[in-house]
């Protein structure tokens, strides 16, 4: 199942055309259980939108809070700490090899 984001004009549309849909009931006065349906059915496709709407910011605000993190990671602590074992780490060591290494891959992503 794919994830695809629900359109709010199509969410007022829907409400709208329920809405028309109640007033006609209203006016036949054919089945008064088909005007709560109605009302049942709006109520509850405003109520789910209401919390797609709530998850939505909540998920901005978490990819935000990433993206900060991310950031301050890749840009501040990796290469600080690399520097550092840089000047500590003797040349001709085996460690050495693996922090040129950890350079390159910081380099790379």
């Amino acid at each position: 199942m794919s994830v695809k984001g629900i359109n709010r004009a199509t969410v007022t549309n829907m409400i709208g055309l329920l809405e028309q849909l109640e007033e006609l009931e209203g006016m036949v006065g054919n089945d008064p259980e088909g005007c709560d349906q109605i009302r049942n059915l709006k109520a509850d496709l405003i109520t789910t939108y209401q919390k797609y709407e709530c998850m939505v910011r909540e998920i901005s605000e978490q990819v935000g809070v990433y993206q900060d993190l991310y950031g301050k990671i890749r840009f501040r602590f990796v290469p600080e700490k690399l520097k550092l074992l840089r000047r500590t780490i003797p040349q001709d060591s085996y460690e050495f090899v693996l922090l040129k290494a950890s350079i390159q891959k910081s380099h790379m992503i």
